[in-house]
């Protein structure tokens, strides 16, 4: 089956490459709007025939190889009306140019990138979902857990910012290992952010966000095993203009954001710096002090494009931000705070008393861009990125007053990358790219472990209600072993249990890879198209281990665990090992357009995630077998009058060697469970009723499940389960209402409701804590109601809005389970309760 793809992936370039002969006749244009700003991404056909190309980022367009005589060339984009003009081709170079008038009542229009060109969400033979910059405008809030109801099949919880859980169609990328890749990549503005700790930043001044579904292994490279988030801000232009924003909330809510953007020298060099500052408290009191789930966040960008030729650009984006947010509510609900409440919706927790819980995070990014035109559509392109980040990290695991799990991490990754890729435009009827790229990463990874034994001795000798009261107080610390009976404890009895015992376990990894790939769509007829990918990858990983206890006080439970002198890493000294592999994946997909407004597509791809290499908690090493994916998807797509979006997927997808994460005894390690499958649908929708209301909504269907037999017929551990991380329906439903309250003053009501059904949050599904009334790690179904209403001025140019997160004020988790899991003691954290405020944007 995988020659017979590969085959057809090859048979797609060569026959592309033989039809690139025919007469030396060529169009050339620019398609602008009516301020004559380009539009990138047109479409421009010649019709009833397969000739047709995008426009490029400057509006350009060159159609060649064509035949002499009299033509009809079509230009269209979602929301402006179609210009068809009839022109006589003669032989050599002819030109001709379009202007795009808007249509008064449309869709917004859009331009997409998941196929590294220009294009519009109609030209993409995949399922895919985009968040525009209009739609980031008109919302409550840009938190990427808000945001991913906007995308289909996408679901993201943030327990802490360094540690994101990003799930496409139930698949859910999260690692924890150092070798550990993505299966969801994240982009930034064309540059694969491959560590999660970098995947989630603020998103201020952005233009547009893409999420393609399915593996994109040609397009987004080797990190984008089940989807890839691409985000892209704003680009600096050759105009004076920003804007400059400042909020204010509840929970002493306070946000300043703004951008500049200046014309240096004219058309030739312009610059753009953008900023955003972002707080409040947390919204859980921690009544041993302080508060808990805030944010205190500081973001920058600065952006230069410098065009010293016609045909050459350049564009450089540096990305700061940095995190000093306080630490994340790990609540019991078997142990009351000291109020004598267990209730996690409470938002009151008591945690170590004397101990401050933090989350902060440095992300600091560079990425150069060049580009050199050959014609309007034939080009080169060189990416540059280098990126770093650190990351310190304390929580208590056991969520309560007991001092016995407390742990702190701390990351440092760099990061570099190179890309070299040709886009082209042969026969104006086979377009793609091909090229090369190389990335290398080095991570550093340090836990430590700091348990009072006194209290941690309750929950290893099962007898965990003595640890806390009733009535939330503190228990009696056991000062040392009793003799409980047990003659394998006989040696131990008496033996005194320290109160400061401390450890740690170092780890790293070098990580790199080189790829080459190639990506192509070839026009088989003016209705039928044909696209094929292949991605060869050459990695290599190299990761180590070392374990110790820090200071001279042992640990007595360790003796009895076999790890001692430390409790949870067992010392070992330094151990590295060093693995090679080579991959290829691939995809093929068809696209018939039904009209020029409608097609229906199917494809299959196969996706991968590499394997991984890993230490457990003895320190040995275990080298985890790559997870592969094969996947068909289906689809259709409608563009009715400008005014009315459709776009329906199906999916299947059967995987091997399934990639999951589990406790073993102190660590969280990925561990094979085996073959999977999913299957589902999505569905998207949108509706200009006229010029003062507009709908939208979407839906998915996720049945991801672990299968009952492995490959060789053997009943699975997770036979049966769910996907974490996986509601099987969800749905978003929300609408623009506009008024014109005077002739310069409009308000806009922009209300939105979306609901998920159950998840859970552990593979497992069933994992059982000690005690059976909290073996439930799921959130039960739930939906938040979001509100945003904005007053727009036009002299001077101000909007004032007022907004409401979850306006029900639902209890929702977002996460279960965590360290306290494997002791017995599971711990959860609250969703955001009811947030709400009021904003000032001015815009120059």
């Amino acid at each position: 089956m995988n020659r017979f793809f590969i085959f057809l992936c090859l048979a797609v370039f060569v026959s592309g490459l033989m039809q690139a002969q025919a007469q030396n006749v060529s169009l050339r244009g620019k398609v602008v709007d009516t301020e004559n700003k380009p539009l990138a991404g047109a479409d421009v056909r010649i019709v009833d025939t397969r000739l047709g190309v995008n426009t490029n980022m400057k509006g350009e367009f060159v159609l060649e190889k064509l035949s002499q005589g009299e033509v009809s060339v079509a230009v269209s984009m979602l929301g402006y009306a179609t210009n068809v003009i009839p022109v006589e081709l003669k032989e050599g170079r002819n030109e001709l140019n379009f202007q795009l008038e808007i249509t008064a009542i449309a869709l917004e229009p859009v331009t997409v990138t998941a196929q590294q060109r220009e294009q519009q969400l109609l030209d993409i033979p995949i399922t895919m979902s985009l968040v525009s910059a209009q739609t980031l405008e008109n919302i409550p809030t840009r938190s990427p857990e808000y945001l991913a109801a906007f995308v289909p099949g996408l679901t993201v919880h943030i327990q802490t910012p360094h540690r994101p859980n990003l799930a496409i169609r139930g698949l859910t990328s999260d690692e924890t290992s150092p070798t550990a890749q993505p299966r969801v990549s994240v982009y930034y503005n064309n540059v694969s952010i491959s560590r999660a700790s970098m995947a989630v930043t603020e998103l201020y001044d952005m233009e547009r966000i893409e999420v393609a579904k399915g593996p994109q292994g040609t397009l987004f490279g080797r990190g984008s095993q089940i989807g890839a988030i691409h985000f892209v801000s704003k680009r600096p232009e050759s105009v004076l203009g920003g804007y400059l924003s400042a909020g204010i909330g509840n929970y002493s809510m306070k946000e300043v954001e703004g951008a500049i953007n200046l014309p240096i020298v004219k058309n030739k060099l312009f610059v753009r710096a953008a900023g955003i500052y972002s707080y409040y408290d947390g919204y859980v009191k921690n009544t041993s002090g302080g508060k808990l789930n805030g944010k205190n966040t500081f973001g920058g960008r600065f952006s230069a494009t410098w065009l010293p030729v016609e045909n050459l650009s350049f564009d450089l984006v540096a990305n700061y931000q940095k995190d000093d947010n306080p630490g994340t509510a790990f609540m019991s609900k078997r142990y009351p705070n000291i109020n004598g409440v267990n209730d996690v919706f409470s938002y009151e927790a008591s945690l170590d008393e004397g101990k401050t819980w933090f989350n902060k995070r440095d992300v600091l990014g560079t990425a150069l861009t060049a580009k050199y035109y050959l014609n309007e559509n034939n080009y080169l392109s060189s990416i540059t990125s280098y990126y770093t980040n650190s990351v310190d990290h304390r929580w208590d695991g056991d969520g309560s007053v007991a001092p016995a799990i407390d742990m702190a991490e701390y990351n440092d990754v760099k990061q570099f990358t190179q890309e070299l890729r040709y886009n082209f435009s042969l026969n104006s009827r086979f377009n793609g790219f091909l090229g090369a790229s190389y990335w290398r990463e080095n991570v550093k990874q340090r836990y430590w472990f700091g348990p009072d034994e006194q209290y941690m001795a309750y929950l290893i000798f099962q007898s965990p209600q003595y640890m806390i009261g009733e009535n939330g107080a503190l228990g009696y610390p056991m000062t040392a072993i009793p003799d409980m009976g047990n003659p394998q404890l006989a040696p131990l009895v008496g033996a005194p249990l320290p109160a400061n015992h401390e450890e740690e376990s170092i780890g790293g990894a070098t990580n790199s890879a080189y790829d080459i790939f190639a990506d192509a769509t070839y026009k088989v007829s003016s209705k039928l198209s044909l696209t094929a990918g292949l991605r060869a990858t050459a990695e290599s990983f190299t990761t180590s281990t070392e374990a110790r206890m820090l200071g001279d006080v042992p640990s007595t439970l360790g003796y009895l665990l076999g790890t001692a002198p430390n409790f949870f890493f067992a010392p070992t000294g330094f151990k590295e090992i060093r693995k090679d592999f080579v991959s290829l994946t691939y995809r093929i997909n068809l696209k018939y357009d039904l009209s020029p407004s409608a097609n229906m597509y199917a494809g299959y791809a196969k996706g991968r995630r590499p394997n991984v290499l890993q230490f457990n908690s003895a320190g040995e090493s275990e080298v985890m077998n790559d997870e592969k994916v094969h996947s068909f998807d289906a689809g259709f797509k409608w563009n009715a009058q400008q005014r009315y979006w459709l776009d329906l997927g199906v999916f299947y997808q059967k995987y091997n060697d399934f990639q999951t994460s589990k406790w073993d005894n102190a660590n969280y390690l990925v561990d094979d469970a085996g073959r999977a499958t999913s299957y589902g649908a999505e569905a998207t929708a949108k509706a200009v009723l006229s010029n003062a209301w507009d709908m939208f909504g979407n839906y998915a269907y996720i049945h991801a499940r672990f299968d009952n037999e492995d490959s060789d017929g053997n009943r699975q551990e997770y036979a049966g389960k769910t996907f974490r991380q996986t509601p099987a329906h969800s749905f978003l439903l929300g609408l623009n209402a506009k008024m014109n309250l005077t002739q310069g003053i409009q308000a806009v009501l922009t209300p939105t409701y979306a609901w998920k059904s159950r998840l859970w949050f552990e593979d497992s599904n069933d994992l059982q804590p000690a005690d059976p009334s909290l073996a439930r790690l799921e959130q039960e179904a739930y939906g938040l109601l979001n509100i945003h209403l904005a007053f727009k001025f036009n002299r001077p140019n101000l909007t004032l809005s007022f907004f409401a997160s979850n306006v029900l004020n639902q209890k929702y988790l977002i996460g279960a389970g965590n360290t306290g899991m494997m002791f017995g003691v599971p711990t959860y954290v609250p969703g955001a309760p009811r947030m709400f405020g009021a904003k000032l944007l001015w815009r120059f």
